[in-house]
């Protein structure tokens, strides 16, 4: 009994330890990349459908239409919205701008209803091309509450179409008053830092965000007409599909093309979106660990099999609160009794290296004293995550879409 408990104690040592190391390391190769910024704007663009999936969308939709209509102005874009149970007005709105605008309802359906609702997409798309009225090089999906800045495509060059397959985006935050938001904020910007910077510094896979990635028409069918229809979400099952492809995909992440989302304020909206995410998460690293780790053998394809090491991350504020703690219980027993649990001070070092990479991001970024005025939320919040990461794997949520409810 004492042998299992040492090795589940060792376990938990190692783990930990490794994700520790893997963050400080992924966030200092992030940190590390630069891209030059184009001096000449670029005012066309190769034939491109956007696609807005909207379901119930807010009175931000407006707004969101309207910067879509400017970023795309003069170009060969054309927009498609999908909207989901939604006010009349959005479709008389949508109209008076031009958009193609359809209405479908897929609630009433087994299954995963984005899922559903991208599929639906990709047929109407194959249709067009089918009766040759337009085929388009490349979509880009935007959320419900994304503010495309207005020269989101002038700051994409005719090089950065022709040699990538994806073509990422940053994603910003509208608002980052609340403690929640707070969070929310500086997650996004850590998932930029770590899974698209630092892949990019060493030309690897970047992870692709759930909108603002322009993705090659073909590439885009393939996938998510592959996508697990048990997979909770979209992004992560994607990019599933994409490693595992026999093709190759190439991609880019372009820091400096931007646009803005309204971040989730209130924890009635953010615990869902965590049960979605974390389920996307960890249904991956358990259902889909076979295909990646079959990939990296068959192609020697390494970012398949760094995705799947950071699909089996624990999530960042259980991660940031707990080592420290054990770090600080296995300092004091050591100061009390002269010897370290484990033989070696794996939580000590975890917290140092940790601390380092956490502090020098936060300073980056020009959030530490904001994180600083905030740290007394993290308890609270490691523990809705904690919670929403344990609900997120049950049966009960696969296959499906939970969507997130906005105030704006």
């Amino acid at each position: 009994m004492l042998f299992v408990l040492k090795i589940i104690m060792y376990g938990l040592a190692g783990y930990l330890s490794f994700y520790s190391l893997y963050w400080f390391v992924s966030t200092f190769l992030g940190m590390c990349y630069r891209l030059q910024k184009p001096e000449v704007r670029n005012h066309s663009s190769p034939s491109m459908l956007i696609i807005l999936p909207a379901y119930k969308p807010g009175k931000i939709f407006h707004k969101v239409a309207s910067c879509i209509s400017k970023a795309i102005s003069g170009r060969n874009v054309r927009v498609y919205i999908l909207l989901q149970e939604a006010e009349p007005e959005y479709k008389n709105a949508m109209e008076k701008l031009g958009f193609w605008v359809e209405e479908a309802t897929f609630s009433h359906l087994a299954g995963n209803s984005y899922h559903h609702a991208l599929k639906h997409v990709v047929s109407k798309i194959t249709s067009l091309e089918q009766q040759n009225e337009w085929k388009p090089d490349f979509v880009m999906l935007v959320d419900k509450d994304n503010l495309l800045a207005e020269d989101f495509f002038e700051n994409i060059t005719p090089d950065d179409y022709a040699k990538y397959d994806v073509i990422q985006g940053r994603r910003c935050s509208i608002n980052t008053n609340g403690e929640v938001s707070f969070f929310d904020t500086v997650s996004e910007s850590l998932n930029d830092t770590m899974f698209r910077s630092a892949k990019s510094l060493f030309k690897g896979t970047i992870e692709i965000s759930g909108s603002g990635a322009l993705i090659k028409t073909e590439v885009f069918r393939d996938a998510i007409n592959r996508l697990d229809p048990k997979a909770p979400g979209y992004d992560k099952n994607f990019m599933v599909q994409i490693l595992t492809s026999h093709q190759k995909v190439r991609t880019l992440f372009l820091p400096y093309v931007k646009l803005f989302e309204e971040k989730t304020a209130e924890m009635d909206s953010y615990n869902p979106q965590r049960v979605r995410w974390f389920g996307e998460q960890y249904y991956n690293a358990i259902y889909s660990a076979g295909k990646l780790l079959k990939a990296f053998v068959q192609f020697g394809r390494f970012s398949a099999l760094e995705y799947l090491i950071a699909l089996w991350r624990p999530p960042r504020s259980v991660q940031i609160l707990l080592v420290p703690a054990l770090g600080t219980l296995e300092t004091a027993a050591y100061l009390w009794n002269g010897s370290w649990w484990l033989d070696f001070p794996f939580y000590t070092v975890s917290t140092f290296i940790l601390s380092m990479a956490a502090v020098s991001f936060l300073a980056k970024e020009r959030l530490l004293i904001d994180a600083l005025r905030h740290i007394f939320s993290l308890p609270k919040l490691a523990f809705s995550n904690a919670k929403n990461a344990a609900a997120s794997v049950k049966k009960e949520n696969h296959g499906k879409f939970i969507h997130t409810q906005h105030k704006m």
